[in-house]
């Protein structure tokens, strides 16, 4: 399909939602997982107070790779991350191999969380949240933990979201947590300097061996900063934030980090607290000896915090790294097929649920936590890897970030993971013959083994050896032309539209911005599940969408003004709307409205409500519902806020056009206030005059000041109000009696809030 068979008017755009905060939050909270909640008290019996060095230097192998992942994510803002860049940049089958390794490395990190939900759910069933309890059956532990993860799979499977403004509370939530433990524990030592001198004799006795093994144990509590570069292609401005977000991110966790252990360490060793049986649970009993009222039960909120919001985060990007392997042909193609009713990656979905359930059952929480090490370390060695390669294959690409010193820097990461993937496999083993590093080197070698047999037969020999992927046809290759020019000098209108029914409101659109000589746009957004990437999005899935605005564009363009046709893939609507009001600098936003009765969360309507408060522009509901051919008469609601007076202006603007008269009505409910009612019909009348408008006035003294309005506009073809002051209020859309009028008359209606000041 060539760009001549589409229509070419139509702009697509993805939606880049996700600011400097947003992103940086997502990486924080994808590291303050299981990490910290469940590690702390094996990385503490491995290698003691020795431990918070492991911390420090996982932090610095972390760093280095971050460089890597920056100057990648950076050029390639696009789900896939490693399997991407190793695919663009490494020889056969290393594209492959990297897919399939960040598959399985974020699958067994999921289950390591799901692990850590089941213990703290068996300690909470206990009879003593806030003591030391007997320990549940092992299986007890697993059944919960398949539990959660079945509902993660089922809240990603159907699409069903949690906000990035959800996501950042609860990341919040839990670095404030972790930063009231550090300042309790600060206090206490400063209370007691006694307190230091375990910490300090534990670390004298230690070696580096133990360190190394501390390293390989606990490195999976730094990974989370891969899930920024898997929400690449969500990120505003991705050269400059995806840099930045990842650096922030990992400065926070490494402090935090090391802060939590250091005011930890003496309370994780003290066999009082602590059941050396159950290292998983250290840190949620170790907290009563920090805050012995409820610290406990302040950690165990914490811990489920963490579990639960990684698990959302992880199983999302595992189904991402499948589904796009899926779609390339790299592994079998139903991965990547989308569900067409829920538009998610449900294959992919399930496959990793599967994966993660599997783990969940099949290890104990140490070889868990060491497998996913293992995969993420060779994971990140391709990444260094692609660094390099790429800067010799690709010295054309737009990089927002470079890693320094090329080859150099990376080559000492690539050096540092792969020592301690190798060293992972020494980790001793609490019970049984095999270590926690013995199994995860197995769990490694089998995965490796079952993906060759996958991949080879199911045709992706070929397909990686070409380095291209499968034919499809993606939206994006085919229409996208770029970044249309906006005249931000000339006065915006923006009319969101759902389909062909939405005509009305975009002529009505072109024709306020023919009257103010300035410049439509329409604007139409496909809403994906959060769980499927943007650019999976087929040209099939939007081609009727770009057809119906090609003919309103089309129809607009009758008005002889310039209109701007634009389509956003976007995973929420109102975030999308929001931001190209700010990005096209929109004067006035007009929505359409059906009508309805209100009830006591939604007066317009959820999408409405939202935006008439939060749209950084003026904004006009209207409801055309009823419209007669031909307006012979419309009623202006007289108010003294200004937004009463733009009203005027817009009804003056109408009444031009169609050749009507205005009557402006002034409602008298107070007696003492009546020169003032008056003269707000005045000062209407008079800009509607000035405007060369015929126009009526009308005083009706009143006590149901609704009931008066209603039944005055059934006398019109039209009714225009403006906001009242009481519209900021959250339970208000344009003001109380104006929210009341609106839900009673079945006139067509136009309502305006004015929020621009030119």
């Amino acid at each position: 399909m060539n760009r001549e068979e589409t229509t070419p008017e139509v702009e697509i755009q993805l939606s880049r939602n996700l600011g400097l905060l947003d992103v940086t939050m997502i990486g924080i909270g994808g590291m303050i997982g299981a990490g910290i909640f469940v590690l702390m008290g094996s990385a503490s019996s491995v290698a003691g107070s020795a431990a918070i060095i492991a911390l420090s230097l996982n932090g610095l192998v972390a760093l280095i790779t971050a460089l890597s992942y920056a100057e990648l994510g950076s050029a390639f803002p696009a789900a896939g991350s490693v399997y991407i860049w190793a695919r663009e940049g490494l020889p056969p089958p290393a594209g492959f191999f990297s897919g399939w390794t960040s598959w399985i490395a974020a699958t067994i990190a999921c289950s390591l969380y799901a692990v850590g939900f089941g213990s703290f759910a068996v300690f909470a069933l206990g009879p003593e949240v806030a003591g030391v309890i007997q320990d549940s059956p092992y299986w007890l532990v697993q059944i919960i933990a398949v539990l959660i993860v079945l509902t993660f799979v089922f809240i990603n499977y159907f699409g069903v979201e949690t906000t990035g403004k959800t996501e950042s509370w609860l990341t919040a939530a839990k670095v404030g947590i972790l930063a009231v433990f550090v300042l309790g524990g600060f206090i206490a030592i400063f209370g007691d300097p006694g307190h230091l001198d375990q910490f300090v004799d534990d670390f004298v006795g230690q070696n580096t061996s133990s360190v190394f093994l501390a390293m390989g144990l606990t490195l999976i509590a730094f990974q989370g900063f891969e899930i920024i570069a898997q929400s690449g292609e969500e990120v505003k401005n991705p050269k400059r934030n995806i840099p930045r977000a990842i650096f922030i991110s990992i400065g926070v966790v490494v402090l935090l980090y090391v802060l939590t252990f250091f005011v930890f360490y003496e309370y994780l060793v003290d066999p009082g607290l602590v059941d050396p049986n159950s290292p998983e649970l250290a840190m949620i009993r170790a907290a009563n000896g920090i805050i012995p009222v409820g610290g406990s039960a302040l950690m165990l909120a914490g811990g489920f915090l963490a579990t639960t919001s990684a698990l959302n985060a992880t199983v999302y990007s595992s189904s991402r790294v499948s589904f796009a392997m899926g779609r390339d042909g790299t592994i079998p193609h139903r991965l990547g097929k989308i569900h067409p009713a829920r538009r998610t990656p449900s294959n992919a979905i399930l496959t990793s649920g599967l994966i993660i359930g599997m783990m969940a059952v099949l290890l104990p929480i140490e070889q868990i936590a060491a497998s996913a090490s293992v995969m993420f370390l060779l994971l990140f060695t391709l990444a260094n890897a692609s660094v390099i390669s790429l800067r010799k294959k690709r010295p054309d690409l737009d990089r927002g970030f470079k890693v320094p010193f090329v080859p150099v820097v990376p080559l000492i990461g690539i050096v540092l993971n792969v020592f301690l993937a190798a060293y992972i496999w020494f980790l001793e083993p609490l019970e049984g013959d095999f270590g926690p590093g013995q199994i995860a080197w197995y769990v490694a070698l089998t995965w490796i083994l079952i993906g060759l047999v996958i991949h080879y037969p199911t045709g992706g020999r070929r397909e990686i050896t070409e380095i291209k992927p499968a034919q499809r046809v993606e939206v994006l290759e085919v229409l996208s032309k770029g970044t249309a020019k906006i005249d931000k000098k000339k006065y915006r209108v923006m009319v969101p539209i759902k389909g062909p029914e939405d005509m009305p409101l975009v002529d009505f659109g072109a024709s306020l911005a023919e009257d103010r000589n300035g410049e439509l746009t329409i604007l139409s957004v496909f809403d994906v599940p959060k769980a499927t990437p943007l650019k999976s999005v087929g040209y099939g899935q939007v081609s009727s969408s770009i057809r119906e605005m090609g003919r309103l564009e089309r129809s607009a363009r009758k008005k002889d003004i310039k209109v701007h046709a634009l389509l956003k893939i976007s995973h929420d609507v109102y975030e999308a709307i929001i931001r190209t009001i700010e990005n096209e600098d929109v004067n006035l936003i007009v929505l359409g409205w059906t009508g309805g009765v209100p009830t006591r969360r939604r007066i317009f309507g959820t999408n409405i409500d939202y935006l008439v408060q939060r749209a950084p522009s003026d904004v006009v509901v209207f409801k055309f519902k009823g419209m007669p051919e031909t307006l012979d008469s419309i009623l202006l609601l007289a108010g003294h806020e200004w937004h009463a007076s733009h009203a005027a202006e817009l009804a003056s603007s109408i009444a031009k056009r169609s050749e009507a008269t205005i009557t402006v009505l002034g409602v008298v409910t107070d007696a003492s206030k009546r020169r003032m009612d008056e003269r707000a019909v005045e000062r209407l009348s008079t800009i509607c005059r000035e405007n060369g408008v015929g126009v009526d006035t009308k005083v009706v003294t009143s006590h149901e000041y609704v009931r008066t309005v209603v039944a005055e506009s059934k006398k019109h073809d039209l009714l225009v109000m403006g906001a009242s002051a009481y519209w900021p209020l959250k339970k208000y859309v344009f003001g109380p009696i104006r929210d009341d009028i609106a839900a009673r008359t079945e006139t067509p209606i136009l309502m305006l809030r004015k929020v621009k000041t030119s």
